[in-house]
């Protein structure tokens, strides 16, 4: 067993020989659901890929070795500064007790494919194989180890690569995000009158846009894609990035669950009529995450000194602080309705040109770019509708 401390991230490296046997019963759980998230690639189909594959499985039922597969684990901070004392027997035995949901592939999804029909093919299960364990406290450590392990390598595309590490992320949300709820790909309910409640595959995108800082993250440019890499990770290298994050998806849930107090009667003539609808829009939530990661990191290219980024974020958090207190003071209907200002939102919002999209995005960037630049303290919403 090798085992190596990443200090830039606060990992851990371990690479080290399991049975095969015991590899898929790790990854059991992470294999059945693509690696550890829905929409994770399958096996390649190309010709091409498809030859080599089954080359692989040969080779494979032969005794043949493959280079490691690469694994995250998330674990409790107790587990991860004793690891560099560990045997072998002992780092085992931690590893079998990690919780399924904080296991993902994050390199390997094919060669595990391959493994299994080896398997199927008359291959032992009690060969070995090797795996390197990428071990951290967080999330934000996966993802930056993994952006800077695909680059300069062809990587699947970028949101594929964060949605690997989503589904440890999903579960260290639940705690770090009180006010939201995250709702799983296959959970059939809707967001509910309450607010705070939010598709989980939306808020990958929210990650990408608040890393990048783009209002659209292009990942099928090549180009475009080894920029926004690049910006994602002197983001993910900041050790407050993923706080920060979580801090201002926290804050969008706050303020939804303020908004959807208000529930008029709904009119089906706009767009924009009860207050839950406002953030129920997917570009409404880019253009609110843009607006404060711009303003809180800095522009793509040029990001700010990690202690100002935290100075940007306290000062903006005090000022949302004090408006979320001040909706909490307004009626349900007559001052929120005023406040929120739907009828000129909605008028706004109509004179679209372009690409709807993309329209939307850059309204609400600018709008919520208002909101910010002002303190958050427009006696209502009119200066931001009409800031486009």
């Amino acid at each position: 067993m090798n085992v190596l401390k990443d200090d830039r991230v606060n990992c851990v490296s371990v690479l080290t020989n399991i049975s095969i046997r015991d590899y898929l019963e790790l990854i059991n759980k992470a294999y059945d659901a693509r690696g550890g998230i829905e929409g994770q690639r399958d096996a390649l189909k190309s010709s091409t890929a498809i030859r080599i594959r089954e080359r692989l499985i040969k080779d494979l039922t032969m005794g043949a070795v493959i280079p490691p597969v690469v694994i995250g684990v998330i674990v409790e901070i107790e587990k991860i500064e004793k690891i560099e004392g560990l045997s072998e027997q002992e780092f085992r035995e931690l590893i079998s007790q990690i919780v399924p949901d904080n296991v993902t592939i994050i390199d390997g999804m094919q060669r595990t494919t391959a493994l299994i029909k080896a398997i199927e093919d008359g291959a032992s299960l009690d060969r070995n194989i090797r795996v390197e364990f990428w071990i951290a406290l967080d999330t934000k450590s996966l993802i930056y180890r993994m952006l800077v392990l695909n680059s300069g390598q062809v990587p699947w595309d970028l949101r594929r690569q964060i949605e690997v590490v989503f589904r440890s992320m999903v579960h260290e949300m639940s705690t770090a995000v009180p006010n939201i709820e995250l709702l799983r790909l296959d959970d059939q309910r809707r967001r509910g009158g309450a607010g705070g409640q939010f598709q989980a595959d939306r808020i990958i995108e929210l990650f990408l846009v608040f890393g990048a800082r783009k209002v659209k993250v292009d990942t099928k440019e090549r180009l475009a894609d080894e920029f926004t890499r690049l910006d994602l990770i002197e983001a993910t290298g900041n050790e407050d990035f993923v706080s920060i994050f979580y801090q201002a998806v926290d804050l969008l849930g706050r303020l939804d669950k303020q908004f959807s107090r208000y529930r008029p009667e709904a009119d089906g003539r706009n767009r924009f009529n009860i207050g839950k609808d406002l953030f129920s829009s997917q570009p409404a939530c880019i253009g609110f995450i843009l607006a404060i990661a711009r303003h809180v990191l800095g522009r793509p290219g040029l990001d700010l000194e990690p202690q100002e980024q935290n100075r940007r974020w306290e000062v903006l958090a005090s000022d949302a602080d004090r408006l979320i207190e001040r909706l909490g003071a307004m009626d349900d209907m007559g001052e929120l309705s005023e406040f929120l200002d739907f009828v000129t939102l909605n008028e706004a919002i109509s004179r679209r040109t372009g690409k709807v999209g993309e329209f939307e995005r850059d309204f609400f960037h600018k709008a919520f770019g208002a909101l910010i630049e002002d303190n958050f303290s427009f006696p209502n919403m009119t200066p931001c509708w009409r800031a486009y």
